[in-house]
């Protein structure tokens, strides 16, 4: 095989990875981010007696330790929790991502209106998350505030964030530029230089980060409880350098070890960041798109910091090497277009969260400043065609520009992504009827109008067996409402078969049960319980248009298309070399 057609095989390889990993299944709706997806009671409940407990929901574990709790009435005064315990479902242990529960006990309240503010970290990636909610005891409220939305991005955090990525993106970048070096071995040596000082930089900003999250506003958490998520990073970038220093002397092994170690820090970041918890297609795109970023923005920056330099740039060997670099940079640029969509889909949720959410605002600004980026690079591999020194000035645009999206990246990561319930369509599903049946009969519940306040409940209820098996003695309904109060109402045959009662006790919104028990002589009980909708929550912040299915879509187009111009690429190709290769065929002949 020639080495053009190696090349066009490489790129062919990349595309259709990316069409590979596009097709491989959807995304899952978590995130490494800890989300209350509910509390009991719920906010603006209005409550007869006081509650000895709060239970507050989460989507994934957060951390016990490092979670604060402060209750104050309408008067200002604070209340002391008297316990503080995280419960999780059976079988589940303290690293899982399954949902859990904090419980906080709760002193004697007198009737008042209290305000709860909660804050606390996601156990997976370490981020702060906080909300807080209002509930009255014998007290009105006022309106709901809804689920509270993603936490912005943590300044000192996205300087650290920005550090390291920086680090880790130089030290593949550097590997890689200096493995196309070939046999300049200055270029190379000082390649290989600026890879080093990127791992130090990233070896250094992985634990001042730890830290910083750790303590920011926490209290602290004791590192022993820590997920090894964090020391498998850190041991990866560590191992990946000494595979760097090992590359000086052309060690074999140490290519082999340091692939081995870019892959494994891949992962170990990934299971740091949004897509913790996401399905295998969103880890996979993941470690592609840091690998990727490594390829280009990586290089292009090591690039600045090595060859950038008045005696550099008029190097004839600086000038192959970024040739050289150029379809590297176009098989990174396309897995990088790829798997950012796949991954776009997974840490936002919905058309509008992209358009309204402090992190649609960031990645929207990172996907122009990108595009900007690699338009500086056309740019710069343009001249290079025609030119033996290296554009130092393009080279420079672009390099400033990537570093810019490395900032917007850390930040993204230290911002909440769009996505929980404040994203997600938050009216209440309500139906107009709901039906069932128990051992002979077929019941039906209508309430109308079904909003909070004074409410008429109705039950329709038809035996199965004719003739029946013994008449209907009467009919009870048990409300169990969001917070877990429960209220027993009995009711009254208004007409064949129909049973109605008013009540009051239909007071707060979201998802109620009803429970309908038929009383017969001679006969057990018979209880149907039925999930019913109360309207009347805060509407939508957004539009509920999923995100995801768009953003595949485009994965898929945009691999298609690079797959399809590398093979139209490599047929031009092709035919402007026949002729050249058919003349000098024919001079041979005529020479012998």
């Amino acid at each position: 095989m020639t080495t053009r057609r190696r090349r066009a095989a490489v790129v062919l390889l990349a595309a259709l990875a990316g069409v590979l990993g596009a097709l491989a299944g959807p995304t899952g709706p978590a995130s490494a981010h800890a989300y209350l997806t509910n509390s009991s009671p719920a906010d603006g409940t209005v409550l007869a007696s006081a509650p000895d407990m709060i239970v507050l929901s989460f989507t994934e574990q957060v951390e016990l330790r490092a979670t604060h709790i402060d209750l104050a009435d309408g008067s200002n005064r604070h209340y002391v929790p008297t316990s503080l315990t995280m419960r999780r479902p059976d079988g589940e242990d303290a690293d899982s991502e399954a949902p859990a529960d904090i419980v906080v006990g709760l002193p004697r309240l007198p009737a008042d209106v209290y305000h709860l503010t909660w804050r606390t970290l996601s156990s997976d990636d370490l981020h702060i998350t906080s909300g807080n909610l209002v509930f009255g005891v014998q007290h009105q409220v006022g309106p709901a505030a809804g689920p509270p939305g993603p936490a912005g991005p943590a300044p000192v955090e996205t300087v650290l964030r920005t550090a390291g990525l920086l680090g880790l993106l130089v030290l593949l970048g550097g590997s890689a530029l200096a493995g196309l070096a070939g046999r300049a071995a200055g270029l190379r040596r000082r390649l290989l230089r600026v890879a080093v000082a990127g791992g130090v930089l990233a070896l250094v900003a992985a634990p001042a980060l730890l830290i910083t999250q750790v303590y920011a506003g926490t209290g602290g958490l004791p590192l022993a409880e820590l997920s090894p998520r964090w020391i498998g990073y850190e041991l990866g970038l560590a191992v990946l350098l000494a595979a760097v220093l090992m590359a000086r002397t052309r060690s074999r092994p140490a290519v082999a070890v340091g692939v081995a170690a870019a892959l494994s820090t891949a992962y170990s970041g990934a299971l740091l960041g949004h897509t913790a918890s996401g399905s295998a297609t969103v880890m996979a795109a993941s470690v592609i798109h840091v690998l990727a970023a490594g390829g280009w923005a990586g290089s292009v920056l090591a690039a600045v910091l090595a060859l950038a330099l008045p005696g550099t740039t008029r190097s004839a060997d600086a000038g192959l090497l970024l040739r050289a670099f150029g379809k590297l940079a176009a098989v990174c640029v396309t897995l990088l277009a790829v798997t950012g969509l796949l991954m776009a889909g997974h840490v936002v949720a919905t058309v509008g969260a992209l358009l309204t959410s402090p992190y649609g605002g960031l990645l929207v600004a990172k996907l122009i400043l990108a595009a900007g980026a690699g338009l500086l690079g056309l740019r710069t591999a343009g001249r290079l065609r025609s030119h033996r020194g290296v554009p130092a000035w393009g080279l420079i645009g672009e390099g400033i520009a990537l570093l810019g999206v490395l900032a917007l990246a850390a930040a993204l990561a230290s911002a909440g992504p769009a996505r929980g319930p404040r994203y997600e369509s938050v009216a209440v599903a309500t139906t107009p009827q709901v039906s069932g049946q128990v051992a002979d009969l077929v019941d039906a519940v209508v309430i109308r109008p079904n909003r909070p306040g004074r409410n008429v409940l109705s039950v329709t209820l038809n035996e199965t067996r004719r003739p029946a098996l013994a008449p209907i003695g009467g009919v009870s309904v048990v409300l169990l409402a969001p917070d877990g109060r429960e209220v027993v109402r009995p009711v009254t045959r208004t007409g064949d078969g129909l049973w109605t009662v008013t009540t009051d006790d239909i007071d707060t919104p979201g998802t109620w049960h009803v429970s309908v028990t038929v009383l017969r002589p001679g006969l057990p009980a018979a209880t149907d319980v039925h999930t019913w909708g109360v309207a009347g929550g805060p509407p939508p912040v957004a539009p509920a248009v999923p995100l995801e299915p768009v953003t595949t879509v485009l994965a898929v187009l945009v691999a298609l298309g690079a797959m399809t111009g590398a093979v139209l690429l490599t047929r031009r190709r092709r035919s402007a070399a026949e002729p050249a290769m058919a003349a000098t065929e024919v001079e041979m002949a005529l020479s012998a």
